[in-house]
């Protein structure tokens, strides 16, 4: 299966999708997430405003204001990061969207590479959020696909 096949795939699939499954899902990923060390520890977090068709990170994004944490929202361009290199460096976790995944860290985003730019630039954990139906054993993956350290789910 192409990139742009699969891509086509999950559209369909998170479509389908109920929108409360979608806020359940959200919840249930934002959950676990604030339950880890490396949230709880982290000061810099780097998270996404959802689409509509993403996980949800709105509670991630509560949580992290309420404690004090610096969030930086990325807006993703056709161009390279607009986020200065040094702010990159203070990033102590990343979450970041993407289309499929496998259960090992394989990304695959929109085609733009936005994100894999971004991560290029990251010397942090870099976690990714998905719905279950964007996970997959395999996908189709290049060289400059950066792979996540860990899927929630």
């Amino acid at each position: 299966m192409t990139k742009t096949e699969l891509r086509a795939q999950v559209k369909t699939a998170i479509a389908h999708l109920k929108p409360s499954d979608k806020e359940n899902a959200s919840l249930f990923v934002c959950l676990q997430i604030i339950g880890t060390a490396e949230w709880q520890q982290a000061e810099t977090v780097l998270l996404y405003t959802a689409l509509s068709d993403e996980i949800d990170l709105s509670l991630l994004i509560q949580d992290a204001e309420g404690s004090g944490k610096s969030v930086i929202l990325p807006m993703p361009t056709a161009d390279a990061p607009t986020i200065a290199d040094d702010v990159l460096q203070r990033v102590d976790l990343a979450i970041i969207p993407g289309r499929a995944f496998t259960t090992d860290g394989d990304r695959m985003g929109r085609g733009k590479g936005y994100y894999d730019r971004l991560l290029a630039h990251l010397h942090c954990p870099k976690w990714g959020a998905a719905f279950k139906c964007q996970i997959f054993q395999q996908i189709p993956t290049d060289p400059w696909d950066v792979k996540l350290d860990k899927i929630f789910v």
